[in-house]
């Protein structure tokens, strides 16, 4: 009957359209189960007609498209039931909502949870201690690692859980197998009576970094079971790292963390006499550094920044790095490196870097004249090298490290050790007091330094000693016999076998070292050069002395090459840039001096074995004259 008056239009794609259709076919049905007049829907029918018709004689609009849809359903009695429905709907999604947050709420209280981010020290703390737990002998997933988190132990029965056939071999590779969590998945165990749930979890930070969690549950309501495990996981860590110096490093420069602190590992403490320097020069330091450490009440009485810098300046080689290696591990105090040269840093970076330094630690800037000779600008505003092409930090400027060093937000409590090959290279601004109060100057080798070095590399076989002194023959007889022969029958041994380690007596090792240290000239080598002809004999003393001629020839020879070289290098730059060669520049005035200074070296020496040696009387007149 009605579906003459309103026929349904062309376009039959429309859902809408397909929805009203469907539920007219309906209507009948509808209207005689609930008893509805066909002339009321046909009046509904009319006054949607006549809203649609206002749009024209296009495709209905969303609009008119719903208000005939929900005259429909009105009139049918639908839309009453849906809106019950939904209100019915949306109160039970809330009980469900609010009783699941209460329960998580009365969950949470019977719960403590600690969350540690693989960016601090303490993740790595909480990662050996987990290693270590006895869960992992009957843990059904597991995360297999060779990660000790910089710990270097020679047992490796304390390092964690190892895997059988792993733990215990000091002969076999140093980098064995142990049990961790994995990623995603939680362990439960029990800790000191309390029940415990670990979870480690891990998320990308950028394409090339990523972050690791770990999260440890604990049923209590008291926090003094996460303080016991917190004081046991540290005291496990320092009890295996009390032999050696934490060494820290600014992370990437990708994301977020490239301004945090590192550990990249950590290195054995090496003994203060270790280091073979001149008479009370590593005492002084030592003491120095430790009345700094003391006097914090001191400085702050009077209003003065605790810090104290110092500056390692003079020949290359000659033990700065190691000095300040054995200073961090007399005061047992970690050492943080700052590298100025490090793509990506910049004023900022390096100013939040240092101060992030903690209290009572060691910062190193090493070769701070060549981050000068790359580009460390004067100011902000010049030019420098270190800018990247594609527009990224122009790098450290001095303004920034001047900064840095005791600026406002400059940390206190530190020693900051610089070492540099060129003092005259460096701004008078960065090497004054307040900044590096110390300066220290290393020069080459002199021959106490020598003699001292050879006794300590050769040691003394006291079992081969007699009472009185003198070396044991049967010793010396065993170790004739013992040296392999090339197999010709002659008994010389092969020019291509392991040599034999000699044993020296006290006297003989005395010996040998006045002699070698009387070979070397007065402060002509640096200390790493001498120790590099010591390593190449290491187990043949008597060998060093047969080849120190022909090392300090070789020595000599290489020096005037990079000599050479560098004169070379420095005449092109000029030319290139359009300008003169001073006569008196600092390289060139280095190069000629250290040529002269080899010239006189050679005569002095000469003249010397020409002339014949004093009497006894006299030489000893000369020695207390000198």
């Amino acid at each position: 009957m009605f579906f003459e008056c309103y026929p349904v239009p062309p376009n039959r794609e429309n859902a809408m359209y397909s929805l009203i259709e469907r539920l007219a076919s309906q209507v009948p049905i509808l209207l005689n189960q609930q008893g509805t007049n066909a002339t009321t829907f046909d009046t509904v029918l009319t006054k949607a007609a006549n809203t649609t018709s206002s749009f024209g004689s296009g495709e209905l609009s969303q609009l008119s498209q719903l208000a005939t849809l929900w005259n429909i359903l009105s009139t049918l009695g639908i839309a009453k039931d849906w809106v019950k429905l939904f209100a019915l709907g949306t109160v039970l999604e809330t009980v469900r909502r609010f009783a699941g947050s209460l329960w998580t709420s009365i969950l949470d209280s019977f719960f403590l949870t600690a969350t540690f981010e693989s960016t601090d020290d303490a993740y790595s703390w909480l990662m050996i201690w987990v290693s270590r737990q006895p869960i992992w002998d009957k843990a059904r997933d597991v995360h297999v690692s060779t990660q000790s988190w910089g710990i270097t132990v020679s047992d490796f029965t304390t390092r964690g859980i190892a895997v059988p056939g792993e733990g215990g071999d000091d002969t076999g590779a140093r980098r064995s197998l142990h049990f961790l969590p994995s990623f995603g998945l939680s362990q439960s165990f029990w800790y000191k009576y309390h029940w415990m749930r670990v979870t480690r979890s891990r998320r990308a930070l950028s394409d090339t970094d990523t972050t690791e969690t770990l999260t440890i549950r604990i049923l209590t309501r008291s926090q003094k079971v996460l303080y016991q495990l917190l004081a046991e996981a540290k005291q496990m860590y320092e009890k295996e790292e009390q032999y050696r110096v934490s060494i820290y490093t600014a992370g990437s420069y990708h994301g977020w963390s490239h301004n945090n602190w590192f550990r990249t590992g950590s290195r054995p403490k090496r003994p203060l006499e270790s280091v073979v320097l001149d008479d009370g020069l590593k005492e002084m330091v030592l003491q120095d550094c430790q009345e700094f450490m003391a006097s914090e009440k001191w400085y702050s009485e009077r209003g003065l920044p605790w810090r104290r810098g110092f500056l390692l300046h003079g020949c290359p080689g000659s033990g700065k790095t190691s000095l300040v290696h054995a200073i961090a591990g007399e005061l047992n105090l970690d050492i943080y490196i700052i590298n100025l040269g490090k793509r990506g840093l910049d004023d900022t970076g390096l100013s939040e870097l240092v101060s992030e330094l903690p209290a009572r630690s060691v910062a190193l800037i090493e070769e701070i004249d060549a981050a000068f000779l790359r580009g460390v600008s004067r100011d902000s505003s010049g030019d420098n090298s270190n800018a990247s092409k594609d527009g990224d930090s122009k790098g450290v400027t001095l303004s920034g490290l001047l900064s840095s060093i005791d600026g406002i937000q400059a940390s206190e409590g530190r020693l900051l050790f610089a070492t540099t090959n060129n003092y005259h290279a460096l701004d008078p601004a960065l090497v004054r007091a307040g900044r590096l109060d110390v300066h220290i100057e290393f020069t080459a080798a002199t021959k106490k330094q020598v003699e001292e070095l050879f006794k300590r590399f050769f040691r003394v076989s006291e079992v081969d000693e007699s009472q009185d002194g003198r070396p044991d023959p049967s010793a010396k007889e065993k170790e004739k016999g013992s040296a392999p022969s090339n197999g010709d029958g002659t008994g010389k041994q092969s020019r291509y076998s392991y040599p034999v380690p000699e044993k020296l007596t006290r006297t003989e090792r005395d010996e040998l070292a006045t002699r070698f240290a009387n070979a070397i000239p007065e402060r002509e080598f640096a200390m790493s050069s001498i120790q590099g002809l010591l390593l190449q004999h290491k187990h043949r003393p008597s060998r060093v002395l047969e080849e120190v001629e022909p090392w300090m020839e070789k020595e000599r020879k290489a020096k005037r090459e990079r000599e050479k070289a560098l004169r070379a290098a420095e005449e092109k730059r000029n030319l290139a840039a359009g300008a003169t060669i001073l006569p008196y520049s600092p390289l060139s005035l280095a190069g000629s001096l250290d040529t002269q200074e080899d010239d006189k070296r050679l005569q002095q020496q000469q003249l010397h074995q020409q002339q014949p040696s004093p009497p006894p009387e006299l030489q000893d007149e000369k020695d207390v004259a000198a």
